[in-house]
């Protein structure tokens, strides 16, 4: 059987985020049409987690962390080793160290990245980087994309069209199967709060959170912000100071809870401010739950999954009027909430499958294997 390396910076059960999900889904799809698979990441410590998706994790330790890259000492040295007993390495971009520990190596597997986003934090050290950065890609074999959206919004891709695959994120229908029921207070606060808006995500610099929050100054509608992240004690501080009393902080929940959450909103809403939001995994489940979406318009994949009049509302990015304006509109308006629902699930069918789009990935990791 096969094995598919995945390397990146950080996975669960550490951190839960968009782009960990979008790995677990490339990880499972795989796993399930006869490949072995395994998960390379930093952590707390030195463990391995075996999942039911049956994903193996292997965790090395951080050292320490600089600008959201995390250094591990224990896994540059294992580097070698760690492509010697695999078949197939899957990069996962930006992760500075593994791109450069990639070129200190000469790596005898076949390698591909998927490439989520451009560096968008640390903008004065993006040129000193963007020589290793094509020196890596160039040493891939694939490099895949979320959407042509970010493709034409990179402009140093375009050097390496021969070897670009679009290979869009995506949810497996065994996702949310056999969770069991959601904790009794998550039951409760759904059948109290009636229509809500739900965001869900890490609670990061780009997410947009302080605009959601003042959009729901404006609303009489809950707010329910699901996720953890460096943003929540200063959110929370805001939403007391504030008194912003239609926001409710919930921090992690399980995907039992989460899923409860995503049926029973009104919507669901993605307020990015920075093109860093390549795609949106939050977008996807929506559309899998035939929820109306309200996103901000980046120049990203996030437009793609969310089609403006069709599936939800396109806003401005860091507009807080624009944005409660969309949600109060969708919310009040059954007609046109019953609308973009039935486009969700029909937009969801028709581009956002595990047979989409994770089947794209199986046709690359056998070609690899081939050559």
């Amino acid at each position: 059987m096969p094995k598919i390396t995945h390397i990146f910076k950080t996975y669960f059960p550490e951190t839960n985020g968009g782009l960990e999900e979008a790995i677990r889904q490339y990880g499972s799809h795989a796993a399930q049409n006869g490949f072995e698979v395994e998960v390379v990441s930093v952590g707390s410590g030195n463990y391995t987690v075996a999942s039911p998706d049956n994903i193996t994790t292997r965790f090395y330790r951080k050292t320490f962390d600089l600008l959201s890259t995390p250094f591990s000492m224990a896994f540059a040295r294992s580097f070698k080793r760690i492509c010697t007993h695999t078949d197939i390495l899957h990069f996962h971009f930006p992760w500075p160290t593994a791109e450069l520990l990639a070129l200190c190596h000469s790596m005898e597997k076949p390698a591909l990245v998927t490439f989520h986003c451009d560096i968008h934090k640390a903008r004065p050290l993006k040129q000193l980087y963007l020589p290793f950065v094509t020196r890596f890609m160039e040493k891939m074999d694939a490099v895949c994309i979320s959407s042509k959206r970010l493709f034409n919004t990179t402009p140093y891709l375009a050097q390496f069209t021969d070897k670009i695959h679009e290979v869009s994120y995506f949810v497996n229908k065994n996702r949310f199967a056999g969770l069991g029921e959601p904790d009794r207070e998550i039951m409760a606060f759904a059948g109290k709060h009636k229509n809500y808006v739900l965001f869900a995500g890490m609670l990061r610099w780009y997410k947009g959170l302080d605009v959601l929050l003042d959009a729901a100054k404006q609303m009489k509608h809950p707010v329910v912000i699901v996720g953890k992240g460096e943003l929540f004690d200063r959110l929370h501080a805001r939403i007391q100071n504030e008194k912003i009393n239609t926001v409710h902080l919930m921090g992690f929940q399980s995907d039992a809870n989460l899923k409860f959450l995503i049926e029973n909103c009104g919507l669901v809403v993605l307020p990015s401010t920075a093109p860093a939001e390549a795609f949106g995994q939050i977008l996807l489940e929506g559309l899998y739950f035939s929820k109306p979406l309200v996103s901000t318009e980046l120049g990203t994949g996030t437009s793609i999954v969310n089609r403006h009049n069709h599936t939800g509302v396109v806003v401005p990015p860091g507009c807080p009027v624009a944005l409660a304006r969309a949600m109060n509109t969708i919310l009040t308006d059954e007609r046109l909430a019953h609308r973009f629902s039935t486009n969700a699930f029909h937009h969801y069918l028709g581009n956002f499958t595990a047979r989409a789009q994770g089947d794209k990935y199986l046709r690359i990791y056998r070609s690899l294997l081939c050559e």
